[in-house]
């Protein structure tokens, strides 16, 4: 099983020279109550305003089932509420989010799942590393602004059968996530934007349970293009750009199908 994560980056961050200028002015500033200069792209005290987010849900939420390629709904409608609590888990826990405790999200995994998480915990290959399954800011980067994470987007189930011919019930996810975040001095915001893609994959071991495998990969900006990485770290308005730069013409971030098609640390505009 196969688990990518791509970074896309802010085009503006690759304009150096105002951002050396920015800092050489702040650095002179002389205002003794406040050495450091506040960079913030996000209202403190409305931190969705005047985005698209502004008008997403807050959280996640399971739809309605139905029965699907024999599957009783009863049973589908337990796999849409576990790949919620997956969701919930990954991009909703702060421990998990800004602290890489994803001890929420392994509690979700069992058997054959769990096996699969721990054995390529830290791979070698990018790739396979399943580090790469959680949504995990670089320790000691950002702190959240506020307690909401808007989300936008949908789950919908359909049977699959996998390479090796076995066929399991694939819930798939889409979903723009949007989380506002500040520096942990204070001193600079930006809202960060997540395109998320893939499924939960539930396979039936016959004694009525679901062993469910999240795979998954998602683009999120603004952040550093460090590939060698598996946590996100956020590009802030007053920083240049580290790691790869961005390329491409600036997208908009918030356009989930767009982003489908992102290249790697492709260019976002402002969020």
């Amino acid at each position: 099983m196969t688990v990518c994560a791509a970074v896309s980056a802010v085009l503006a961050l690759t304009a150096c020279a105002p951002v050396e200028d920015f800092l050489s002015d702040a650095a002179w500033s002389g205002v003794p109550q406040n050495p450091v200069p506040v960079v913030d792209q996000v209202d403190r005290d409305d931190p969705f305003g005047g985005t698209r987010a502004e008008d997403y849900a807050e959280g996640f939420e399971a739809p309605e089932a139905a029965s699907i390629g024999g599957h009783p709904a009863d049973r589908v409608q337990e796999a849409y509420e576990t790949t919620r609590d997956f969701l919930e888990a990954v991009y909703l826990e702060p421990d998990a989010v800004f602290d890489e405790d994803n001890s929420a999200f392994t509690a979700l995994l069992t058997g054959q799942a769990l096996d699969w998480y721990l054995e390529y915990h830290g791979h070698e290959d990018p790739e396979l590393d399943s580090r790469g399954v959680p949504f995990n800011l670089a320790p000691g980067t950002a702190e959240p602004i506020g307690d909401v994470v808007k989300v936008d987007g949908r789950m919908w189930a359909e049977t699959a059968r996998d390479e090796n011919g076995w066929d399991y019930l694939a819930v798939h996810t889409e979903y723009t996530i949007v989380h506002p975040v500040s520096r942990p001095d204070g001193s600079a915001s930006v809202r960060l934007v997540t395109s998320h893609y893939g499924e939960v994959a539930f396979y039936d071991p016959g004694d009525g349970t679901w062993e469910a495998f999240p795979n998954w990969w998602r683009f999120v900006g603004p952040a550093h293009c460090l590939a060698e990485e598996h946590t996100f770290t956020p590009a802030y308005p007053d920083e240049g750009q580290r790691g790869e730069r961005a390329r491409g013409v600036p997208e908009d971030a918030y356009d989930l199908d767009n982003a489908r098609d992102q290249e790697d640390c492709g260019a976002i505009r402002d969020t």
